[in-house]
């Protein structure tokens, strides 16, 4: 009779007891494999932002600097022409072929503008920040600088860029570092 009901223990398998802990372990598991799946997703929604921003933060200052180096004038001119340095949130470039370009920070709207001629403004680049001083207050995002009232020297920008809103994934936790894009070029001269 004793064997008997070793065997029938035997065959009865698991516990209440044993039931419950396998499930306490089995969410463990899972509750730990959901954090580290959702830190993973976050980790590539920064990278991606962070990319994104960083490429078109670049290509847009490139676009910026040879505009300026193959510019055949460029304004707003110094009001006085002893002075040489003019400030400002935008900058017109006219080109060799006669079409004027301008470029234009607004503030707050927080997005560079480009308008060809008398067209249209074109968003160039979204979260779009221009310069302050330490008290807060705006300073031009261009500074051009010019010599003898009319030839440009010098033309720089300062830009802080946020983030690219196109490519902003719609995960939680937004971990973008502003990208500062700052540049100078001094246009070329013709030699005759």
């Amino acid at each position: 009779m004793t064997a008997r009901r070793t065997r029938c223990r035997a065959r009865r398998g698991l516990t209440l007891i044993e039931l419950l802990i396998a499930l306490a372990i089995t969410a463990t598991l899972l509750a730990a494999m959901l954090m580290a799946l959702q830190a993973a997703f976050r980790g590539y929604q920064a990278s991606v932002e962070q990319s994104s921003t960083q490429m078109t933060g670049r290509v847009v200052a490139q676009r910026i600097l040879g505009l300026v180096r193959t510019g055949a004038a460029f304004g707003p001119l110094p009001t006085d022409p002893r002075d040489r340095f003019v400030q400002g949130d935008s900058l017109a470039i006219t080109l060799d072929t006669g079409e004027t370009l301008t470029l234009r920070l607004d503030r707050a709207g927080e997005t560079l503008f480009i308008r060809a001629g008398s067209g249209d403004e074109r968003t160039l680049l979204s979260g779009v920040r221009g310069p302050v001083d330490d008290e807060g207050a705006a300073r031009g995002a261009f500074t051009l600088e010019f010599e003898k009232g009319t030839s440009l020297v010098r033309a720089s920008f300062d830009l802080t860029v946020e983030s690219d809103f196109e490519t902003q994934m719609t995960l939680e936790g937004d971990e973008v570092t502003p990208l500062r894009i700052v540049g100078t070029a001094s246009p070329r001269r013709s030699p005759w």
